[in-house]
């Protein structure tokens, strides 16, 4: 299968494309950056760009793809920071990709967002069927885009799928990608870099946690397992995310545990603001994915070994 990835070189974006190739399927990574200053292919990938308001050169490079994995955009602080760019690159950009798509005959578009458009506190239940409402610009930005495939698809003129990822962590697929404000990859860089694991809160906050693998082995279920007779996304946005929630400190001690059977020492668990908050319940219902017979394949043990021995060799003071 032919394959295009956008956002190739991000976080995401680069396990998705290793996990494609790995595969064997013919993948094209896409990026908005000048593609002289890279090969023409990394890994096996061809570099193509993805330059946003050139309708014709979107064309081109969807000609003869099958998929479109959507994975370009800004992150939460940088949304927040720029909110009309927010709106530019995640909206505007992907409603761009995703005409040219169409005009060109692409099978299935898939858009991934967030667990965030929901709401900017998380608890309780959080089901496909509840109406979004947070009002953060990464969030707003991500809910234009989803609008723009969920319409698509109604209409009949492409198979667009909106992903609504819950937090995802593990090691990049290169080196210079800056992963490292996620709570679960700064914890293990924590470990190998201080020998210590520091919370600024209590970590009673409970979060859903997904494994990068998981995230892809997701992605090929719904893009390339499923038929493209079968229109998967008519019914809306699909809810992607760990089988389980836990508390920030429950995921600390997890990394603590693994560092001490990985590498061999036990990093101190330092807690901040004691007190105060207590914990929440988070139930994040994944009923269309399992609706569809997806079975969890991987666990989050098996993500934080493999992101810990990256730290190790790519961090350790030693």
């Amino acid at each position: 299968m032919r394959i295009l990835v956008t956002g190739g070189f991000g976080f995401l974006g680069g396990r998705i494309v290793q996990y494609f190739l790995g595969a064997g399927h013919e993948v094209l990574l896409g990026t908005s950056r000048d593609v002289k200053s890279h090969n023409s292919s990394i890994g096996g990938a061809q570099v193509v760009q993805t330059l946003w308001n050139n309708p014709a050169a979107l064309e081109k490079v969807c000609a003869s793809v099958d998929v479109i994995i959507h994975a370009s955009g800004m992150n939460a602080k940088d949304c927040i920071d720029d909110p009309a760019s927010a709106l530019t690159v995640n909206a505007v950009a992907t409603a761009n990709i995703l005409q040219s798509a169409i005009k060109q005959k692409v099978c299935r578009f898939l858009y991934i967002s967030t667990i965030h458009v929901y709401t900017d506190i998380l608890e309780g239940a959080v089901s496909e069927d509840d109406c979004p409402t947070n009002l953060h610009p990464y969030a707003t930005s991500h809910r234009a885009a989803e609008d723009a495939v969920l319409w698509a698809q109604k209409a009949g003129h492409i198979d667009g799928v909106v992903v609504r990822f819950s937090n995802g962590f593990g090691f990049p697929a290169h080196r210079d990608v800056n992963c490292w404000m996620l709570l679960i990859n700064d914890l293990c860089r924590q470990a190998v870099e201080k020998r210590e694991l520091v919370l600024a809160s209590n970590g009673m906050q409970v979060r859903n946690f997904i494994p990068i693998s998981e995230i892809c082995s997701a992605i090929d279920f719904l893009v390339c397992q499923m038929p493209f007779e079968k229109k998967i996304g008519l019914a809306g946005a699909i809810n992607v995310g760990g089988k389980e929630s836990f508390t920030v400190l429950e995921m600390a001690k997890l990394v603590q545990s693994r560092c001490s059977a990985i590498l061999g020492f036990t990093p101190d668990l330092l807690v901040g603001r004691i007190g105060g908050e207590c914990r929440t319940q988070l139930d994040f219902q994944l009923n269309r994915l399992n609706s569809l017979g997806y079975s969890h394949l991987h666990s989050s043990v098996e993500e934080i070994d493999r992101l810990l021995a990256y730290c190790d060799n790519s961090f350790s003071r030693d």
